[in-house]
């Protein structure tokens, strides 16, 4: 196939890539619709969305397979072919062994990471590679803590040591990190880079939902103050300010839904304003960025260079995107982690793009409804911490590249390549499966009691009539 031939069924196909994920969201915003606002609860359904997501996988990698004008890339649809079977295989094995599991959730979780797949092959294959293996090992994850924490009410003392070890490793790595892109976020273990905030954050959300679902007094919460100011000054001495603002907003959100204390919760949001001034004025990184932010097309070769090449990706992606393979992604700075989602507006058009971030929204719906259904406060606060995280951290990275807020080099969870990235989402939404699991458990535990009784009543009934004859 010559390039001409290839950018016509590029350009054609474009618009088949759009109806697919516009069907997913469609049919997943209507189940939450109907989950929402239904008396009863609604049968569990996979509907046909797996195979839509097989059939976008296919199309997609198939098209790429294409794109040499000289050979047809076996080795891109190979790939393809295993995403689509790791894809299912996970689903089908979870959705059966698990009663009670958020189907739903975990296809757009799903959805989102093959998305992020078809860009990193775009990108670079290697990484793409990288990636699935990383996305088997988070759902390796997910299937351990969806098997392990329903069967917890509470972590109990267990939760102190675990506080102790996130404050401790988030310091030594401020220390013996590597840097990249400004901050020393990273830490070898072997022969990979391991990200260790991303993993804390896992444990950073136990501590919030196990120290917070009982009331308090001030003095009994100073350790929960103490391990959060740990965590943010152990992350904001690595430099990562991203990271640093993201932990604030969780623990603000979930100690506020928690105590409704405005006047704690209020201090503390002054607190993080003041400590992000005195933060401008300490990193130059953080300046640059800002004046970035302002005006990146006072410095476009400069310090706006990266801001401004997202903006123009995207401008030029339109609606449908110019096509898959006929963008130029490369050209965008850090295309593969922090500005995925303007290479995914350039070749799938804002269209997808807005759907990227309507199916973000619909997973922390769904999670706080969720939550709602919880029937032990900690549950609740699991679910709502865990979504609360994904939803800020998703806000924070695509407000950065639309230039809705200064940049700053967090992860958009599920579809950026990185390993920490990957496994800790995946932590994360087995939290918020494990509170749907309970929720389930509880529904039918109840509901046998009332059978039961039921029975009961009939008994008696019936002997009273029998006495009644006599």
């Amino acid at each position: 196939m010559n390039d001409k031939q290839y950018e016509i069924l590029a350009l054609t196909l474009r618009y088949w890539f759009v109806l697919l994920i516009i069907y997913v969201f469609a049919k997943s915003a209507a189940r939450t619709l109907q989950d929402l606002f239904s008396e009863k609860p609604v049968n569990r359904s996979t509907g046909n969305i797996p195979f839509v997501l097989v059939l976008f996988t296919l199309t997609s990698f198939g098209l790429l397979a294409m794109q040499d004008s000289q050979n047809f890339n076996i080795d891109t649809v190979l790939m393809g072919l295993l995403v689509s079977a790791i894809v299912l295989f996970q689903f089908y094995l979870l959705y059966y062994l698990f009663p009670g599991m958020d189907e739903i959730l975990l296809l757009m979780v799903n959805t989102l990471a093959i998305l992020g797949f078809v860009m990193l092959q775009r990108l670079t294959p290697e990484l793409a590679l990288r990636q699935v293996e990383w996305f088997t090992a988070g759902s390796v994850i997910l299937f351990v803590v969806m098997l392990i924490m329903p069967r917890f009410k509470s972590l109990g003392k267990m939760i102190y040591p675990l506080m102790a070890l996130g404050a401790v490793t988030l310091f030594l790595v401020a220390f013996f990190g590597e840097e990249s892109g400004g901050a020393t976020s990273r830490l070898p273990v072997g022969s990979i880079l391991v990200q260790p905030m991303e993993l804390v954050k896992v444990i950073f959300i136990l501590a919030l939902a196990n120290t917070l679902s009982e009331e308090k007094t001030f003095r009994e919460k100073i350790p929960l103050f103490l391990f959060v100011a740990a965590c943010i000054l152990g992350i904001v001495l690595q430099k990562d300010l991203g990271s640093a603002l993201h932990y604030f907003i969780v623990f603000l959100f979930v100690y506020q839904i928690s105590t409704n204390d405005w006047l704690i919760t209020m201090a503390a949001a002054g607190a993080g304003a003041l400590a992000s001034i005195i933060g401008y004025k300490i990193f130059s990184h953080v300046r640059v960025r800002v004046e970035a932010w302002k005006n990146p097309w006072a410095d476009i070769g400069g310090k706006g260079w990266q801001v401004a090449q997202s903006l123009i990706a995207m401008g030029s992606g339109g609606l449908v995107g110019l096509g898959l393979g006929l963008g130029s992604p490369n050209i965008i700075p850090a295309s593969r982690t922090d500005f995925i989602f303007a290479a995914i507006c350039e070749e799938f058009g804002i269209l997808v793009g807005g759907m990227v971030i309507g199916f973000f929204a619909l997973i922390l719906i769904r999670s706080m409804h969720k939550a709602t259904l919880a029937q032990f406060s900690n549950d609740m606060l699991l679910a709502c911490g865990s979504s609360v995280s994904l939803a800020v951290q998703a806000f924070i990275i695509i407000g950065g590249v639309v230039k809705m807020i200064p940049l700053t080099g967090v992860t958009l969870p599920f579809i950026s390549y990185g390993g920490s990235s990957m496994v800790a989402s995946f932590a994360l939404l087995g939290l918020i499966q494990s509170v749907c699991i309970r929720n389930y458990r509880f529904a039918r535990e109840m509901e046998g009691h009332e059978s039961n009784h039921d029975e009961y009543n009939e008994d008696d009934m019936d002997e009273e009539a029998k006495e009644n004859e006599s």
